[in-house]
């Protein structure tokens, strides 16, 4: 016996300004992005949670679990099964009731970017879980997986946000960010994958900041918003990359890979592999070409991204 399917999507993310030390109290501007990720359930009758995850290119993994008590009885990717064990787990901590009868459930969740990218693989998979389970995702994600929470902000917003923390509590802001100059903008992927549970870790080993930084980066989230020029818009990148650079005890991204780029890259998320932002006053076509060269052949524009 099943009954009708229910379905939940979130968006995916970027963090343009205060990674890291958003988590610290700055003011941060976050962007929703027109990919995401969907689940959907349908019950079954055999006490068993069957889990297919699907990414752009076919199915990723899939596991079963018995129910009500999660135990896994067969997974294709342990390690992916055994994260989304506990995910499903902290989620029935919060609230007993999720799936807690007998029935099972059959669920479908549909990636719609590569999950190397970035883009919030967790995050967007921690707020449908909580949409189903009737829950904070906030509290989910703390149960889980850590961070400032900024993604699951943006994981039901259809436009850009400010999102800092106050008093351990997310406040999030609507704002208008639709910048003039967004055909001189463009994202980057660099190719390397880079887990947020380790750069947070790393932040809060080797990191030396002051609350005049925290001020600095919430003053440029400000600035960055209400520009309508891109030079200036180019200087307060490299203010914040300057910063950071400072903060994190690492090279920036530009004096890594594009010391000879005539525009400005900065770091987007966790330093080191995943996307930047660049920009380039020059034709999309010379901006693609000079990627090319440099191996980086994934450049995506802005309304191509962005909600």
């Amino acid at each position: 016996m099943t009954s009708e399917s229910q379905t939940w999507s979130s968006n995916g993310k970027l963090l343009i300004t205060g990674e890291y030390l958003v988590m610290e109290g700055a003011l941060s501007l976050a962007l929703p992005l027109r990919v995401g990720q969907s689940l959907k359930t349908e019950r079954n009758n055999n006490s068993i949670l069957h889990w297919q995850a699907n990414k752009p290119e076919g199915v990723w993994f899939a596991a079963d679990y018995k129910l009500p008590s999660l135990k896994s009885i067969y997974s294709d990717d342990k390690i992916l099964a055994e994260k989304l064990n506990r995910i499903l787990l902290a989620a029935v901590d919060i609230n007993a009731n999720f799936l807690a009868n007998s029935d099972g459930y059959n669920v479908i969740t549909d990636l719609g970017f590569n999950p190397e990218f970035g883009f919030g693989t967790s995050s967007t998979l921690i707020s449908n879980i909580a949409m189903w389970a009737e829950i904070n995702p906030y509290h989910l994600l703390q149960k889980t997986f850590g961070g400032s929470g900024y993604d699951i902000a943006c994981a039901d917003k259809t436009n850009p946000i400010f999102y800092q923390i106050v008093n351990n509590e997310p406040k999030v802001l609507d704002v208008d960010f639709h910048p003039v100059f967004k055909d001189n903008v463009y994202f980057v992927y660099l190719g390397n994958k880079q887990s947020s549970s380790d750069g947070i870790i790393a932040f809060k080993e080797q990191s030396e900041f002051t609350s005049k930084d925290i001020d600095s980066i919430s003053v440029i989230t400000k600035e960055i918003v209400k520009t309508r020029s891109l030079y200036e818009f180019e200087q307060l990148l490299i203010e914040h990359e300057q910063i950071m650079s400072k903060i994190l005890k690492l090279p920036t991204a530009k004096s890594l890979y594009f010391s000879d780029f005539t525009g400005v890259v900065k770091s987007l998320g966790t330093w080191g592999g995943d996307f930047v932002m660049v920009t380039y006053d020059k034709s999309e076509d010379k901006l693609r070409k000079y990627m090319q060269n440099k191996g980086f052949d994934t450049v995506l524009t802005y309304d191509e991204l962005v909600l």
